[in-house]
């Protein structure tokens, strides 16, 4: 008895030991030390957000436009990342655009696509700089459908510098006001011009919510499975608004009719109701334009607000100046906040747009060998918007010895990652040999080729790429 006892306690040993030591070949294990992702209050030089500078060029035969022009545009190194390019075709207002002209738009764009510091262009073409609308149109809307035609070309050529297109060309500053083409079907035939006109990859925007309806036909803003269809005329049509915040009415922009008792898309809703039906649709498509008028709405907490629900993404750093000022002069104050003690201008200028901050990261420690590894990502988007255009997401693993890097494409749809929420997406990793290895995660813009900048302390590569931790695999 004793003897078969034996027997079995050395079997059984065997057995634990074998099982041990197969588990040990079947099995992996990785050490992972991730950053601190201490968040950041600095300016970030992302595309397609933030206060942008604006730029007037005139288009003449006469006049041509001179070559200091063309050199201030190649050379100009600005801070911000967005600029309002403003071209003025008046003096072709009764003919074609002749070729003099069209060539002198070519050179402009042209010399955007030459200087060092790219920027998201937002285009307005326009007939009037004085506010006279009505006198400055073309007398016949051909004229002005010719001219869409023909503009549309250009921007074709230009399409990658090309991020907006404001308006319809018609009424004072081009700002669809004081127009006698911007009522009932002339409105609809400019508006699906612009649309059959210009390229797909180019968002339009309209000046109020109620041009929105009337072009869409309906009430109801964007849904998700409707976004992001650049074919489709309601899915790139955004907004843009001169007058925010300047009264209850967003000087005109807004209305006195609620919404429930709204009989006619043209109708302009009142201030509550079209800013619930922003708080949708600009999830989808950029708002953005001019704070003016210093008054109570736009103090830092009223605007910041205001902003949150509008889903800004974009303002004029040069207008309204009393507004600007009042933002410069005024302090944020969060003590719970990093951006505690910036002026309302930086604190405003941080959260415009989109601001991607990496929260958690975290990597499977453990498993079996046909299992893969993983490793998952956080980010909060602290910006009052989302990103509109597609981005590629990646995971960079470099092998700190050898050098090696491996690219892995992570399956996340950056426009998804809206505004006041964590985003989390998880990658499979295939670390196959032992050794130290770098991990970072880079977005990059489809169509800008721009690395996406992230939020946070976190070492930065020489790519834009954002440096997640650290993995040690084996001894």
């Amino acid at each position: 008895m004793r003897k078969r006892l034996v027997c079995t306690g050395i079997i059984s040993g065997v057995v634990i030991v074998m099982g041990i030591l197969l588990t040990g070949m079947f099995r992996w294990k990785l050490e992972w030390e991730p950053e601190n992702n201490v968040e950041t209050n600095k300016f970030l030089a992302n595309n397609e957000r933030g206060f942008y500078n604006m730029r007037g060029v005139m288009i003449s035969d006469s006049r041509p436009v001179e070559e200091w022009v063309y050199e201030s545009i190649r050379t100009e190194q600005p801070d911000e990342t967005i600029e309002l390019l403003q071209i003025h075709i008046g003096s072709y207002k009764d003919e074609d655009i002749s070729a003099a002209g069209l060539e002198q738009i070519r050179r402009t764009f042209e010399a955007y696509v030459q200087r060092e510091y790219q920027v998201s262009l937002i285009v307005r073409f326009l007939y009037d700089w004085e506010g006279n609308g009505a006198q400055s149109d073309p007398s016949s809307i051909n004229i002005v459908l010719r001219h869409m035609e023909q503009l549309g070309e250009i921007i074709s050529e230009y399409e990658d510098q090309i991020y907006i297109v404001q308006g319809v060309l018609v009424g004072s500053w081009a700002e669809m006001h004081s127009s006698r083409y911007l009522t009932g079907d002339n409105y609809q035939t400019l508006i699906r011009k612009m649309d059959e006109t210009m390229p797909d990859s180019v968002f339009l925007a309209v000046r109020t919510p109620a041009y929105w309806r009337m072009a869409a036909g309906r009430k109801e803003p964007l849904k998700e499975e409707e976004a992001w269809k650049r074919t489709e005329l309601i899915s790139r049509m955004s907004l843009f608004n001169d007058g925010i915040l300047g009264n209850e009415l967003d000087c005109g922009t807004y209305g006195d009719i609620p919404e429930n008792q709204s009989k006619s898309l043209q109708d302009r809703w009142i201030r509550a109701d079209e800013l619930a039906f922003q708080n949708i649709l600009n999830l989808y498509v950029p708002n953005g334009g001019e704070a003016v008028l210093d008054n109570r709405l736009n103090d830092l907490e009223n605007a910041d607000q205001a902003f949150r629900t509008m889903h800004i993404s974009y303002l004029n750093k040069a207008h309204d100046t009393e507004v600007i000022e009042k933002w410069k002069n005024t302090e944020y104050s969060n003590d719970r906040s990093v951006y505690d003690g910036l002026t309302g201008y930086e604190y405003i200028e941080r959260h415009m747009g989109y601001r991607f901050v990496i929260r958690e990261t975290e990597v499977t420690r453990s498993g079996w060998k046909w299992e893969p590894a993983g490793i998952t990502v956080q980010i909060e988007n602290i910006g009052y918007a989302p990103r509109y255009t597609s981005c590629v997401t990646e995971i960079l693993i470099r092998n700190v010895k050898t050098g090696e890097l491996q690219t892995l494409t992570a399956g996340t749809d950056v426009r998804k990652w809206r505004p006041g929420e964590i985003t989390s997406f998880t990658v499979p990793l295939d670390i196959a040999e032992d050794g130290e290895y770098k991990v970072w995660l880079r977005v990059t813009g489809e169509k800008d080729k721009k690395t996406v900048l992230f939020a946070n302390e976190n070492p930065t590569g020489q790519d834009g790429s954002c440096l997640l931790g650290t993995i040690r695999k084996g001894e």
